[in-house]
């Protein structure tokens, strides 16, 4: 029997992989023949992107020099971007997962057609062939059979709706906060071309009224505007954030033999939509949690190791979308160069939520008024609600 079988060929299913085949353990990747294009622009921060072997970072990614802001009113504002990589998500999936395979993973190509769990391991249907594990890791999405063997329904979600698009490759990243609920649009370079999309929340906002929202955005950046929607790979994906509904399900499928990692487990930031870290990040500490023979132990690193991070993302994103500082900003950071510094840190993955209150406060008022002007904000980031 083999130890370990691994479900999805993603960043949380391959990191997972990698790190038990370099432990020595048996363990099988099961990757779709053609995994689909995904709802993001595809940056990984430099502190997290994984070194493979015989893979060029250079040759297969960008690094956008600057990201530009726009806020509803056009107000705008340029950023440097220091040590962000964007791939192409087929790109880095296949380095990934050709890094476990060199490392002693078995890699089977195809979709998984049945998971059975059963008392003491777990049976995977593919390509006609059952194979039995002590232990599954799941890594096939918010909607994949992981999550559908555990009768789980999907926990806080938002909507990813927009394009890859083969071609020119923009010079900067461009996000923009169109004062809609909880939307902001992008444009990502990447190899080969862009990635454009809207995320939002669709109990907020009609896909209908997003997409409107999308084109006017694209109007304002591209030369080609809402046109390049049209000779784009289209897609409409859920983004599965982090919330009380993930440790419920990480535990729930623990119990059933079956660790949940990245989408599968809805570990996205829930102010920036950001998931491949996270997905990278689920898929050490499931491997982890194997290797070191404690299984059960994974929940509590899952609460202990991103929880606290994700929890204050939450109440970030509440008060960057329902209050107006999505919208303000943009103005204020133009003028005001360590708002600025703040900002770009956040956006590139250097500054934690933990002290970004305390660093905003800072750069905003000066470090002689920061304990006086902290109890106007309290509750705002570290504080619960």
């Amino acid at each position: 029997m083999d130890d370990v079988g691994v479900v999805g060929g993603g960043p949380g299913g391959a990191a997972a992989a990698l790190a038990l085949a370099r432990a020595g353990v048996r363990v099988t990747l099961f990757r779709p023949a053609r995994p689909g294009e995904k709802p993001c622009g595809g940056a990984v921060p430099d502190a997290f992107l994984p070194t493979v072997p015989g893979f060029t970072p250079s040759s297969a990614s960008v690094r956008p020099p600057r990201i530009v802001l726009e806020n509803a009113a056009g107000s705008r504002l340029d950023v440097e971007a220091p040590g962000l990589r964007i791939f192409r998500r087929a790109d880095l999936d296949s380095a990934l997962v050709d890094r476990a395979a060199a490392a002693g993973a078995g890699v089977v190509e195809g979709k998984v057609e049945t998971i059975d769990l059963e008392r003491g391991g777990a049976v995977v249907r593919a390509g006609g062939e059952r194979r039995r594990f002590a232990w599954l890791v799941g890594a096939d999405g918010a909607r994949g059979l992981a999550r559908r063997s555990l009768g789980l329904a999907p926990g806080d979600e938002s909507v990813g709706l927009g394009a890859s698009i083969e071609g020119e490759v923009p010079e900067r990243l461009v996000l923009g906060f169109p004062d809609a609920a909880d939307a902001y649009c992008w444009i990502f370079p990447r190899p080969g071309g862009m990635s454009v999309g809207i995320a939002y929340d669709p109990r907020r906002l009609s896909s209908g009224a997003a997409g409107a929202a999308l084109e006017r955005f694209l109007d304002r950046h591209l030369a080609a505007g809402r046109a390049a929607l049209a000779r784009g790979h289209r897609y409409r994906y859920p983004i599965p954030l982090y919330g009380a509904a993930t440790l419920a399900a990480v535990a729930r499928g623990v119990s059933s033999r079956l660790l949940l990692v990245g989408d599968a487990a809805g570990v996205a930031d829930p102010l920036t939509r950001e998931g491949i870290r996270y997905a990278l990040l689920t898929g050490a500490s499931a491997a982890a949690s194997l290797i070191d023979g404690r299984p059960q132990s994974y929940p509590g690193r899952v609460a202990c190791g991103i929880g606290p991070e994700l929890d204050r993302a939450r109440r970030a994103a509440r008060l960057f979308y329902d209050e107006p500082v999505a919208q303000w900003m943009v103005p204020l950071a133009r003028f005001h160069p360590g708002i600025r510094a703040v900002l770009a840190d956040l956006l590139t993955c250097r500054q934690p939520y933990r002290r970004l209150r305390r660093r905003l406060l800072e750069a905003a008022v000066g470090l002689y008024a920061c304990d006086a002007a902290r109890a106007g904000l309290e509750g705002t980031f570290d504080s619960p609600r």
